[in-house]
């Protein structure tokens, strides 16, 4: 028995990979073009070659948010065939279950949110990243550091806040560095800075910690409470000395999240789940970073919760290749209206952290489980 239940498993993955290679590349292609088309006039005009790499550096993350359409189409293409041509029921006659039938597809969803774990981990941060970077270089001839100038943003522990950029070599002018501890504020002013990998280099600073605890206390001296006020003030004999910061994030993290590009977010799952536990975050920016962190996990195991839907759906309705496309547009729909709604509805605190990018996963596994029953009552 074992030789052919082997046999029928090559079967059925021949039935099945080319349809689910052929979804992803078609839904993947259709979410790039999608995420493209609000930017076309900007990007109008950019040598094709250049165009192609930055269209290319968007596949790893449509790819991986595709995945689960593309394997409920194979599922529903593959099970819809068998089950019209009774082959499913010649495998049922010959001792071969629909539950055993059903492991090929079962571990294929396996497969497929290992490998969107991986992808979410240590792929897409970097892949993320370069898009978001490629873009403005595209548009602007620049890296994009310059549509972060007067902004404050939030880099680790600490605001950077800088007034304009030297383009040619994205080199940060005006540069100020604040961290508050308590009542203790750090600040480092620099007439320049750049960034090395994670390392903010500061040319021309000065340092100054202020205590306005001291404030708090009534003073008759004004030169005994300036005293107390100013715990250190330092600036070098050297104009030109340079002071290095270590940071979390690179210059290509912080374009992707603040320049109102409207990226993918470059946080690897550690990193979301590093940012929802970093006491020096505010509440927002903890939240956030919880929601992202569970909707990375949530997607990549969509491959399995989505299989459970797809599989009966194949058995009692799939019956054409048409009705097949219809049914695994509409089942991915509904996941992705669940799971984008309910990740803003955990942002704004209306579910809880972890229910939202669930929710998805939660309602169409419930359906699945629903449609399996009645398909076993028909029998």
């Amino acid at each position: 028995m074992t030789p052919d239940v082997t046999r029928i498993d090559r079967y059925l993955l021949r039935e099945s990979v080319p349809p689910m290679l052929f979804g992803l590349l078609l839904y993947a292609g259709l979410a790039v073009i999608s995420t493209t088309l609000p930017r076309l006039q900007w990007v109008v005009g950019t040598p094709i070659l250049r165009l192609a790499g930055w269209l290319a550096l968007q596949l790893p993350t449509a790819m991986e948010q595709t995945l689960p359409i593309a394997l409920v189409l194979a599922v529903l293409l593959a099970f819809g065939r068998l089950g019209t041509d009774n082959e499913l029921l010649a495998m049922q006659a010959g001792t071969v279950s629909l539950l055993r039938t059903s492991g090929v597809f079962i571990a294929a969803g396996l497969v497929a949110a290992g490998g969107a774990l991986a992808l979410n981990q240590w792929v897409l941060p970097t892949t993320n990243a370069m898009v978001a970077e490629q873009y403005w270089r595209l548009t602007a001839g620049s890296s994009g550091l310059f549509r972060l100038a007067g902004q404050n943003v939030p880099v680790g522990d600490f605001t950077l806040r800088f007034q304009n950029v030297n383009q040619a070599n994205d080199t940060m002018l005006g540069v100020r560095v604040e961290r508050w501890n308590g009542q203790k504020l750090t600040l480092l002013r620099a007439k320049s800075a750049t960034f090395h990998g994670t390392d903010l280099v500061l040319e021309g600073y000065d340092l100054t910690v202020l205590d306005f605890s001291a404030l708090d206390t009534a003073q008759g001296d004004a030169q005994q409470a300036l005293s107390k006020l100013v715990r250190v003030l330092d600036r070098p004999a050297d104009p030109n000395a340079t002071l290095t910061l270590t940071t979390s994030l690179t210059e290509k993290d912080l374009i992707s999240r603040f320049s109102q590009g409207g990226f993918e977010d470059t946080r690897s799952i550690a990193g979301a789940w590093r940012d929802a536990h970093d006491a020096s975050l505010s509440y927002h920016d903890r939240r956030q970073a919880a929601v992202l962190f569970q909707r990375m996990l949530a997607e990549p195991f969509a491959n399995l919760t989505l299989l459970l839907v797809a599989i009966p759906l194949a058995l009692l309705y799939a019956g054409s290749r048409g009705v097949a496309f219809g049914l695994s547009l509409v089942v991915t729909l509904v996941w992705y209206v669940l799971l984008t709604f309910g990740q803003l509805f955990s942002q704004t605190g209306a579910l809880p952290v972890w229910l939202g990018p669930w929710l998805g996963n939660l309602v169409l596994a419930a359906a699945g489980g629903f449609l399996l029953a009645r398909r076993v009552r028909l029998r």
